[in-house]
């Protein structure tokens, strides 16, 4: 037997001697003790037993809800026993009319709110009340003004001598309206409580709450009866209804249907957790097995946080309780097995990712490597005969002597390598933006323009419109000047090209040169040639519209 329950039975048969005690008192004063100190020391018997139960209850019960309803329970029982024992101690027919009314203040809350706690049995901490309990109150409280009114109307009690005294009266309508809400309320909560102590999923019963129950039905049936012995020793109602309200919710307590604090040397002895509950002195209550042993108050004493570290794989935990502290060690060891693990893995993905990061930039250098020998390639091939140019007229620049023959060749080479750079440009620019702006092909021909008047020709551009021109409309504009200038490189006296982007692009040149240009045509499909009497050249190009 666990020290709880040796606990528990040891109040259960104290409190029952103390009864047996006061229905002894109750024989004394009928046959051999006649004196009033009789009953008052068992009405503080009856007080001290409903004192102590309250007292319990603020100790023992966990459920907030719950806990309220019991203690004004007990509160109702105690000035129930008080009301009972002032009435016959005083000597005044008003009073006493007004203590037995209200008698009726106990009589009607406590079966309503042992309903309220039927309904709470087996809930969780959460739970609350459904709103249309409220309305119980309403006819409760209807009813105890109805009593408590009763000298104005007389519906409760009537008194056929006219004097207003409980030594003479009869029952009237408004008494069994009382009465029957009264045992309504009582069954109504002894019917939860039954249906409660069915437990979920089984075919088993609690019993421990329908003893004093079935006690309590037999006891009324021998109280209706008038046997004489249970008269003697039982026969204050007031009493035995209390006690039979009482021990039945205490029986709910202590089989588990309402929530309390019991229960914590068998939870202490069962559980594999190291948990020890003190006093508010830090004085050791419950300490379990694998606390092995009580921790020492001083240790405790020191505890400025709520957690601290006992060593590197276990933490020493406190909470406040109502009366006292609970302490608890929490074992973190597979907490730094799996933070060594995730360090473990977060230096491998950063080593990984060192790994992947240069990966990643030898293949941003190598696509960068590959894009720029394809950009080189590229101008290579679209500028090649150019190039063969450039080298033949260095080659023959070295081998030339003659001053005028020189700078001809070098103009000549300007013009070419100008020509050479910006078609490169337009590669890259066209690369990078997909497009060539009107300006960008505008500094083109400016640039090759001036290098020609250097060299000796008459040449101007005129470019009209703004907008973007796609990469081939750019380059073919271009490309056909140069193959302008370079048929008409030896003998080039003037040139003047106008292009005009609009709806379409249209690039016009005027030529004043002894070669004729109409080979251009085979090089430049749609191309338009042609000369007038003057020796002036005409040459124009028409291609799709601008791209905006």
């Amino acid at each position: 037997m666990s020290k709880a329950t040796k606990k528990s039975l040891f109040y259960a048969l104290g409190a029952l001697a103390l009864i047996v005690f006061a229905m002894w008192l109750r024989y004394a004063s009928r046959y051999f003790l006649h004196t009033p100190a009789v009953g008052y020391l068992r009405s503080g018997i009856y007080v001290f037993l409903f004192a102590a139960w309250f007292y319990s209850i603020c100790v023992r019960i966990v459920l907030v809800q719950v806990r309220r309803y019991l203690l004004a329970i007990s509160a109702l029982m105690v000035l129930w026993i008080l009301l009972r024992s002032v009435k016959f101690s005083v000597d005044n027919m008003d009073a006493e009319r007004w203590l037995w009314y209200f008698y009726y203040l106990p009589l009607l809350f406590i079966p309503l709110l042992s309903v309220f706690v039927s309904l709470s049995l087996g809930k969780g901490e959460t739970f609350r009340l459904p709103l249309w309990t409220r309305l119980l109150y309403l006819p409760t409280l209807l009813l105890l003004l109805l009593v408590l009114t009763n000298d104005l109307h007389q519906q409760v009690f009537s008194f056929p001598s006219g004097v207003l005294t409980d030594q003479d009266y009869r029952y009237e309508s408004g008494y069994f309206f009382v009465l029957g809400w009264a045992i309504l309320c009582a069954a109504l909560s002894f019917f939860w409580m039954v249906k409660s102590c069915r437990i979920p999923h089984s075919r088993r019963i609690r019993w421990l709450p329908l003893i004093p129950f079935a006690l309590s039905l037999a006891y009324v049936y021998t109280y209706v009866r008038k046997v004489h012995w249970v008269w003697v020793l039982a026969g204050d109602m007031t009493v035995a209804q209390c006690l039979i309200f009482a021990s039945i919710l205490e029986c709910c307590i202590q089989c588990g249907l309402i929530q309390s604090n019991l229960g914590y040397d068998e939870l202490f002895e069962a559980t594999s957790l190291p948990v020890q509950i003190t006093d508010p002195a830090l004085c050791p209550r419950h300490v379990s097995v694998a606390m092995q042993g009580a921790l020492p108050q001083g240790e405790l004493r020191h505890m400025r946080q709520d957690t601290i570290r006992l060593d590197e794989d276990t933490l020493l935990k406190r909470h406040k309780l109502r009366r006292g502290w609970v302490f608890w060690k929490e074992d973190v060891s597979e907490l730094n097995r799996i933070q060594q693990e995730l360090e473990l893995a977060r230096d491998e993905l950063r080593d990984t990712g060192d790994v992947l990061a240069a990966e990643k930039a030898q293949r941003a250098r190598w696509l960068k490597l590959t894009e720029e020998n394809r950009l080189y390639d590229m101008m290579e091939a679209q500028t090649a005969r150019q190039i063969v140019m450039l080298r033949g007229l260095l080659a023959e620049l070295q081998r030339t002597e003659e001053p005028d023959r020189v700078r001809r060749l070098l103009g000549q080479a300007i013009i070419i390598g100008t020509y050479v750079k910006r078609r490169s440009n337009l590669i890259f620019v066209g690369v990078q933006r997909g497009a060539i702006s009107v300006q960008e092909l505008r500094l083109c021909l400016n640039e090759s323009t001036e290098n020609i008047c250097v060299y000796g020709a008459d040449c101007r551009a005129l470019v009209k419109g703004e907008g973007q021109l796609t990469v081939g409309q750019a380059t073919q504009v271009y490309d056909l000047f140069e193959a302008v200038v370079e048929t008409e490189l030896e003998s080039l006296r003037a040139l003047l090209i106008s292009v005009e982007v609009g709806a379409q692009v249209e690039a016009a040149l005027c030529v004043s040169a002894a070669e004729p240009l109409c080979g251009l045509c085979a090089r430049f499909p749609g191309l338009e040639w042609e000369q007038d009497e003057d020796g002036l050249q005409y040459v124009t190009q028409r291609l799709e519209g601008s791209r905006g």
